[in-house]
């Protein structure tokens, strides 16, 4: 009966990555666009989080999940009062990509961690190049600013998950605690 459930949880994710993959945008074309995958991004990391609180087993790895919720729920408040000034909607669930990385972190229980820092990168690495991009090259003023102003916050984040991420490598041997 387990193996039944986790080879049906193995399928769905499979299939919410391919439609993913034939639906999602890469990259943030409009205004609109940017919004909304800034937002997105937003929920699946903090989404995510909350996973890994539950499943994480290192210390340091629940605690970047606990930042990234507190940062996210930060994010999501400016993001939304943005949005609204801007009179375009806000996205209140990630995006069917991120929904298929979701379930493949609530799936995992061996290397739980590892797959959650990678993820985390993954996004992160995706934000800055977004984030930047805004930052940079925006006609919007508001956006630009926002954009400006979010990316030290980004960057740190992308350096603490790529840090974790060096230490969580299968050839560099288990993660110690960096906390006596």
């Amino acid at each position: 009966m387990l193996r039944r459930l986790r080879a049906m949880k193995s399928l769905a994710v499979i299939c919410l990555a391919v439609l993913a993959m034939s639906v999602q945008p890469s990259h943030a074309d409009t205004i609109d666009a940017f919004i909304e995958e800034a937002a997105q991004q937003s929920l699946f990391q903090h989404n995510s989080s909350r996973i890994a609180l539950e499943k994480a087993s290192l210390p340091e790895v629940k605690a970047f999940a606990r930042q990234m919720i507190a940062d996210h729920e930060h994010f999501d408040k400016q993001i939304r009062q943005l949005g609204q000034s801007q009179h375009m909607v806000v996205p209140a669930e990630p995006s069917v990509a991120s929904k298929a990385k979701q379930l493949r972190l609530e799936s995992r229980d061996d290397s739980f961690d590892r797959i959650y820092i990678d993820s985390q990168a993954e996004t992160l690495e995706q934000r800055l190049m977004l984030f930047k991009k805004e930052a940079m090259s925006s006609q919007n003023p508001q956006l630009k600013a926002f954009a400006q102003s979010a990316l030290p916050s980004i960057e740190k984040q992308a350096k603490t998950a790529r840090d974790l991420q060096e230490k969580l490598k299968p050839s560099a041997g288990a993660l110690k605690s960096v906390n006596p």
